[in-house]
């Protein structure tokens, strides 16, 4: 029997017993690219393997992008 999560504002089904490096798996993501917040609390990469999802947990998964610097003509340098 599956459980629902709220992933990225969305409703969505994952299996019982799931952990977040699982889900990470699961959405072919990489732990290193990547920062998981649940219900509001960010969660240590440490602890992804022995998080477990519970019925209704809200997971947002937060990337930082690198990047230039846009010019004053709007041209991208980077």
């Amino acid at each position: 029997m599956g459980i629902t999560i709220v992933l990225n504002g969305k409703k969505e089904d994952a299996k019982a017993e799931m952990s977040v490096s699982e889900l990470l798996a699961a959405k072919n993501i990489k732990p290193e690219v990547v920062t998981v917040e649940i219900n509001d609390s960010i969660l240590e990469k440490q602890k992804y393997s022995g998080t477990i999802l519970q019925e209704s947990d809200r997971i947002e998964f937060v990337y930082y992008m690198g990047g230039g610097v846009f010019e004053s003509a709007g041209k991208f340098s980077g």
